[in-house]
């Protein structure tokens, strides 16, 4: 019996084991064959590929929450030529690449500053290799990387020898600024010159040196580098340029000659990633990413634009990585710090063929936080959208309307009671969503005669003729000089009364209205003057105060210096004896006369003249003038930051005095006996104005100006028009005045934006 109970358990524990047995081999016929190769595959070393991901920059709003610059999102084709193969599979892939960016329409990122098509040719004036100010060798980027290329004397015979370029590539990245004497020595230590020769002769060499590479033709570099990338020969020059642009760009990032890293196109299109898919181009990622999106064509020389890092020292202290983008110019570059987001670190698993197979944010060691991307705050600004489109259209609209040789012009809408600028418009101007989007479209508006890159508002400087008579007006009256009542005779030429001994030689100047017409404005008061823009008044009453006053209360008024706005502006000047000194000119007593009344060398911004308007109707607070409403976080739910009104000065002037020059400004506007006055009388507000004329040259007509502000009884705008050669600033009266009627019809209607889910702006 126990025998028998032995033989059934034993033959129990052999059928248990036989049965593990074969589950066991099932396993690993499982494991290895029917699963073998993914597991394999999945068992190898796998790749960790960390990853910066951008934050969503922030938008850019107008006052009231509309949108201008958003972000859009899209996709970027990113290369490795690492996993490339060897040169012939490598230029393959990059062929095919090419190819379906062509049947596409995409450009992508080529830089290679020669001419795509044969007989090539540079495409910029610029050497290769070059001695800079302070006597140093440089090399642009193609210089430098033929410099570090191993082409050798067999591809580039006797034009462009290694050693030679070693010596100058190493004289040009550790000498900044060299004496002659340090030269001669690098020259002599490194037997490329005589011990005997002089430190002249040994300079002169290091000249010659940076020749050697200028001689080289933009063919002769094309073959060469055709050579050292092993480009078929049978391959057509087109496409053998493109491809060698693809690898100029590859390699200036491989010997850290660009540090960027190599975005092959941006705003790529769903065909062609379909075709990249389908065609598993190894290398070749395409990944999602966002670019800006301009939600107006309006107030381009405002926003400004994105781009690349150029500078990368302004930004290598502030936690930016190199591939960062930064604003350019424009809003996007003055408000930089709030736009910008908080980028993230994600970490990826690739296997061997290159597919991600995790991926998770990193996690900060320190902190323990989970580093994603944090988006920049929204920039609201104090533009009024509308109010901007209307300045631009009416901008365009008169200077296309103008007879003659009208160039260009701007316009200038401000807040009298803070600085905030309303509008601001610059003729001729350009779609920031166009412009950048291929080489042929930015070259058109650079090669411009016109100059449509130039905000003509803050960065061209204008005399201001008449328009200045108005800040010698409050002058004359704050010292003194004149009473709103005092009237002085025009005599068509300047004759002072005898006690004066009329220092100013044979020199009479005449009124415009004597000049032109041979009329006399006769005795006319303080508003009166204003009102016909009388030289021999504002002659007389400036021959009273003397320049120094006059320079002083321009001064005072914020002419000849900047305005405190957020983007780069020009200075400008006021006429004067130091002005003409540094202009390498004479002052004259008689300059005095021209000065009083805007003309000498007295040069200014139509934003300058918007911001003087501005202190003299609000009664001398002159405040500075700005861009920046408020900044609201990613998600509008709060506040970052809320502007100020930044006061630069006062001038405390009596407001009998100040409602004196207002009223010869009411004149301008209002008084039929004023040519201007035909726009103005059925606005919703009254308004005060004053025109201009500036004689540029006696070759081309002048340039015409009008500044205005309204309302008359409480001022809240001041505006400002320029059109280069103009001719007179009654011909802008139409534009300013549409302009008002516009701003004050349409302020009870204007509508607050809101965007889903957020807090009222």
């Amino acid at each position: 019996m126990d025998g028998k109970q032995f033989y059934h358990r034993t033959l129990a524990v052999a059928a248990v084991l036989a049965v593990l047995l074969v589950v066991f081999t099932g396993v690993l016929y499982h494991l290895q064959i029917v699963r073998g190769a993914e597991y394999r595959a999945a068992s190898t070393v796998r790749n960790v590929n960390v990853e910066t991901v951008e934050a969503a920059r922030g938008e850019i709003l107008d006052r009231y929450g509309r949108t201008l610059v958003s972000n859009r999102a899209t996709y970027e084709i990113v290369l490795d030529t690492s996993r490339m193969g060897a040169e012939a599979e490598r230029n393959a892939i990059l062929l095919e690449l090419i190819e379906i960016c062509r049947e596409d329409g995409l450009t992508w990122t080529d830089t290679l500053p020669i001419s795509q098509e044969a007989p090539f040719t540079y495409t910029r004036d610029e050497p290769l290799v070059y001695t800079d100010s302070e006597g140093a060798l440089r090399f642009n980027y193609l210089g430098a990387l033929l410099a570090q290329l191993p082409l050798g004397s067999s591809i580039l015979p006797e034009r462009w020898e290694q050693e030679q370029l070693d010596a100058a590539n190493a004289l040009a990245g550790q000498m900044d600024s060299m004496a002659e004497a340090e030269i001669a020595a690098y020259m002599r230590r490194n037997g490329l010159v005589d011990e005997g020769a002089s430190d002249a002769q040994a300079a002169a060499a290091a000249g010659d040196l940076s020749a050697l590479g200028n001689s080289l033709t933009a063919g002769e570099i094309i073959d060469g580098l055709r050579q050292y990338f092993l480009i078929d020969g049978d391959l057509s020059d087109a496409d053998a340029r493109a491809l060698i642009g693809v690898l100029y760009e590859v390699n200036l990032r491989g010997t850290e000659l660009r540090t960027s890293e190599y975005i092959f196109a941006q705003d790529v299109n769903i065909d062609a990633i379909s075709a990249i898919k389908e065609r598993g181009l190894t290398g070749v990622t395409v990944r999602a990413t966002t670019v800006r999106q301009y939600n107006t064509v309006s107030a381009a020389h405002l926003l400004g634009r994105v781009g690349a890092i150029q500078n990368w020292d302004a930004y290598k202290d502030k936690g930016y990585n190199m591939n960062d983008t930064v604003g350019i110019d424009g809003v996007e570059y003055a408000f930089e710090d709030y736009l910008r987001g908080e980028s993230g670190t994600l970490v990826q698993e690739l296997n061997t063929s290159g597919k991600v197979v995790s991926e998770s944010w990193r996690v900060d060691p320190a902190t323990g936080e989970i580093q994603e991307p944090d988006p920049g705050d929204n920039v609201m600004l104090t533009l009024d959208l509308r109010l901007q489109e209307k300045v631009e259209q009416v901008l365009a609209d008169t200077i296309e309307g103008l007879e003659g040789d009208t160039e260009g012009g701007a316009m200038v809408v401000q807040s009298v009671n803070d600085g905030g600028i309303l509008a601001m418009a610059s003729y001729p101007t350009y779609d920031l969503s166009t412009v950048y989007s291929s080489n042929e479209a930015y070259r058109a508006a650079a090669d411009n005669p016109l100059k449509p890159f130039t905000n003509r508002a803050t960065s061209e400087i204008y005399s201001p003729g008449s328009t200045f008579k108005p800040l010698v007006a409050i002058a004359a009256l704050e010292e003194g000089v004149v009473t709103p009542e005092e009237e002085i005779r025009d005599t068509g030429r300047l004759l002072l009364p005898e006690e004066d001994h009329y220092p100013y030689g044979d020199f009479h100047p005449q009124c415009w209205y004597y000049r032109q017409y041979g009329g006399l404005h006769g005795l006319e008061n303080l508003a009166e003057a204003l009102r016909d823009s009388c030289n021999i008044y504002f002659y007389t009453i400036g021959h009273r105060l003397g320049i120094e006053r006059i320079d002083q209360y321009a001064e005072a008024f914020g002419l000849g210096r900047t305005t405190g706005l957020e983007l780069p502006e020009e200075a400008g000047r006021v006429a004067g004896p130091e002005t003409s000194e540094a202009l390498g000119l004479d002052w004259y007593g008689g300059n005095l006369l021209n000065a009083a009344i805007g003309q000498d060398n007295t040069m200014v911004t139509p934003l300058q003249l918007t911001n003087y308007i501005s202190t003299l109707v609000n009664g001398g607070n002159h405040y500075a003038t700005h861009l920046l409403k408020t900044v609201k976080t990613s998600d509008f739910s709060g506040t970052v930051y809320e502007y100020e009104p930044e006061l630069l000065g006062s001038l405390d002037l009596d407001p009998e005095n100040v409602e004196a020059v207002k009223q010869g400004m009411w004149l301008v506007a209002n008084d039929p006996e004023s040519s201007s006055s035909v726009y103005f009388r059925d606005l919703p507000v009254e308004v005060g104005a004053k025109t201009g004329s500036a004689q540029v040259s006696s070759e081309v007509e002048a340039d015409a100006l009008f500044v205005c502000f309204a309302p008359y009884d409480d001022p809240q705008i001041a505006i400002s028009m320029v059109v280069e050669q103009g001719a007179s600033g009654s011909n802008l009266a139409r534009a300013v005045a549409e302009i008002v009627d516009y701003y004050f019809s349409a302020e009870d209607t204007m509508e607050s934006v809101g965007t889903e889910n957020t807090l009222l702006r």
